[in-house]
């Protein structure tokens, strides 16, 4: 029974993956964490631990994630990405001389930590991107025996030790020379062994679980050392603490340890403990091992020693929340040690919506093309049509569709597709052609074939809400591009039969009040909508010449039309996209070369048509999109292979990006960049 705790230093970014050391083979098992829980466990790394893992820990930047472990090497370390386990890093020169327990990275990532079993009970080494360095020279004064857990203070100039026989915790200052001359003993030890160690998030204190009454001792931290402890908590943890750890905002620390409840929470000020938390209403279900605060502190997770050995729960000010469904695939013993990590990200993907099955397919994207392609959802979309979008924040896709439900939804995580989200209760009313998420997240919207041609649904981590009221002025047909402006305060639909585009007001209350049709009309059917990132502009693709038609746009409405580009796209226009920077457009359209792009100013509109790409998309272009960075440009199109990417730049089109290894089944309709950041 070891703790695996760190520091865990303050963030904004929401935790994007939790790891969870553990007895049984593999002995390390990592999912993707979002605000939904955990997500399908990532693939075992290809070199697995030797033996128990009996704590984790992610770099800060969480480009890396180490296991300390009962076998030798004792410690073992790999890159650590969205994709999960990289291959593993090289053992150091020098090996720690027994057990690890417990394993920290300096939260400057300049250096890793073990605490083991053997004198000198404590190894640590340089770390890079490379790996381990040279290990460091043993601190002068060692800890006295076995040690236990180990941690860096926030600003990486003090490390601590939490092990066996008094004082039960060893502080030496911190530096790129490695440990400096041990700190003064506290004036108030531990009464029992120490297994864990956390500083708080501001380096103003400092925690030690151990073993005997009060099992959880404090003390303010300084440049000097341990302060003077701070009062025990009135009401203490039952049997022996385990493992510690503070909040990100230093507002909360919590205690693994050994007898029912087996976790204990406690508001932390510059007093000291305050009034126990509640317990959660589904407690662990054994000996608590190990604790962790997600990287923004909305999640609090318990490494524990029967199944299903880790349990997790939504933190807030108030404290535990509703526990989150257990992992599909659990670990597969004792959970010893447990680590959240923000970082390893941002990682991209790239959706294409088809016409047959399994009629979506998704992809890793990063700078040198596709990945391997992810695993079909479980219950797949049911017909064609396929405008995909993703959610803001990378954490839902979704598809529109020709048959009932007509949409369907499901979570994203950085390893795919999650479970389906249950369908709408009331649905579109007819055939999907497009779907739009709101900039916030907490709406989405359908184009479909049937009045009234656009439906829009509250959107939560629970998936669809109850359907917002119609526009009382609906689109006058099919609705075939929806998108919401970047303000979030617009709502666009391009559709058939005149005027070809009707754009709304839009408020958490869903529709308002339809902006006056523009002066100048697109030409013919709208079959697709984009707003600039500024909101400052509106552009429909049509299906008939110019077959791109752009509009100034503000808190009125539509302005006026800008001047149609000098090199019109060639045939109908069937999607539009604005860059990221607002400062492209591209079209994809019906005749070669099946794309057009062209810079944009807000000012003069169109600039001179960029060159063709050098190899042009296939065939009929349906879809066309930018990453989310506005480093790549990709065509869904009619043709084998029925998706083609391309670099982007200001220079435009680079050099063609190779086919995916696993095509897309048939023509593709739409596309769509994420990035989980």
């Amino acid at each position: 029974m070891f703790s695996a705790n760190t520091t865990q230093v303050a963030a904004a970014t929401a935790s994007r993956a939790i790891a969870v050391a553990h007895s049984v083979f593999p002995f390390i098992t990592a999912y993707p964490w979002s605000v939904s829980g955990f997500g399908t466990k990532y693939a075992n790394p290809a070199t697995l631990p030797d033996g128990v893992g009996r704590g984790v820990a992610f770099s800060t930047d969480g480009s890396a994630i180490a296991v300390a472990q009962d076998d030798p090497p004792y410690i073992l370390a790999y890159p650590w990405s969205g994709f999960g386990f990289g291959t593993k890093y090289a053992n150091p020169a020098t090996l720690p001389t027994g057990e690890g327990n417990g394993v920290a990275f300096s939260t400057n990532g300049s250096a890793i930590a073990v605490a083991h079993n053997t004198s000198p009970f404590v190894s640590a080494y340089p770390w890079s991107g490379s790996g381990f360095g040279t290990k460091y020279a043993n601190p002068t004064t060692l800890p006295t025996a076995i040690g236990r857990g180990v941690a860096f203070s926030p600003d990486s100039s003090a490390i601590a030790i939490a092990h066996q026989t008094a004082p039960c915790v060893s502080a030496y200052p911190w530096s790129g020379s490695g440990f400096g001359t041990k700190y003064a003993n506290p004036a108030t030890l531990p009464t029992g062994t120490g297994f864990g160690v956390a500083f708080s998030n501001n380096g103003s204190a400092i925690a030690v679980a151990h073993s005997s009454i009060p099992v959880i001792s404090a003390y303010p931290w300084s440049v000097s050392g341990f302060g003077t402890k701070y009062t025990n908590p009135a009401t203490p943890p039952t049997g022996d603490a385990y493992g510690v750890a503070f909040s990100p905002d230093n507002s909360a620390i919590a205690i693994a340890h050994e007898t029912s409840l087996f976790i204990s929470a406690y508001p932390w000020s510059v007093s000291g403990f305050g009034t126990k938390y509640a317990n959660p209403a589904t407690l662990p279900t054994g000996i608590g091992l190990g604790v962790a605060f997600s990287t923004n502190g909305s999640a609090i997770a318990v490494a524990h020693s029967t199944t299903p050995f880790v349990s997790a729960y939504p933190w807030s000010g108030s404290g535990f929340g509703t526990k989150y469904t257990n992992p599909a695939t659990l670990p597969t013993g004792n959970g010893n040690g447990v680590a959240f990590t923000s970082g390893g990200f941002p990682v991209q993907q790239i959706a294409v919506g088809h016409a047959t099955t399994p009629f979506v397919s998704a992809y890793p994207w990063s700078s040198s093309g596709f990945g391997t392609k992810y695993a079909n959802p479980a219950t797949l979309p049911v017909s064609t049509r396929n405008g995909v979008a993703f959610s803001p924040n990378g954490s839902a896709i979704a598809v529109a569709h020709s048959t009932t439900p007509f949409v369907s939804a499901y979570p994203w995580f950085s390893s795919g597709f999650g479970t389906k989200y249950a369908n709408p209760a009331t649905l579109p009313t007819g055939n999907g052609f497009s779907v739009a998420f709101s900039p916030d997240g907490t709406a989405i919207a359908v184009g479909h074939s049937s009045p009234p041609f656009v439906s829009a649904y509250p959107w939560s981590v629970s998936g669809f809400g109850t359907k917002y009221v119609d526009s009382p002025t609906f689109p006058t047909s099919t609705g075939r591009g929806v998108a919401f402006s970047p303000s979030g305060t617009a709502i666009a639909v391009a559709h058939g039969f005149i005027p070809y585009i009707s754009a709304y007001s839009w408020s958490g209350s869903g529709f308002g009040s339809k902006y006056s049709n523009p002066t100048t009309l697109p030409t013919s059917d709208g079959r697709s909508v984009s707003f600039s990132p500024g909101s400052t502009e509106i552009a429909v693709a049509h299906d008939s010449s110019p077959y791109i038609a752009a509009y100034s746009w503000s808190g009125s409405g539509f302005g006026t039309k800008y001047a149609d580009p000098s090199t019109l796209p060639t045939g109908n226009g069937l999607s539009v996209a604005f860059s990221p920077a607002g400062t492209e457009i591209a079209i994809a359209h019906a005749v070669t070369p099946f794309v057009s792009a062209y810079p944009w100013t807000t000012a003069s509109g169109f600039g001179t048509k960029y060159t063709n790409p050098a190899t042009l998309p296939a065939a009929q272009g349906n879809g066309v999109a930018f990453s989310r960075d506005g480093a790549t440009l990709a065509v869904a199109h009619t043709t084998t292979p029925f998706i083609t990417a391309y670099p982007w730049s200001s220079s435009g089109f680079g050099t063609k990006y190779t086919n995916p290894t696993t095509l897309p089944a048939s023509t593709g309709n739409g596309v769509a960049f994420n990035t989980i950041t």
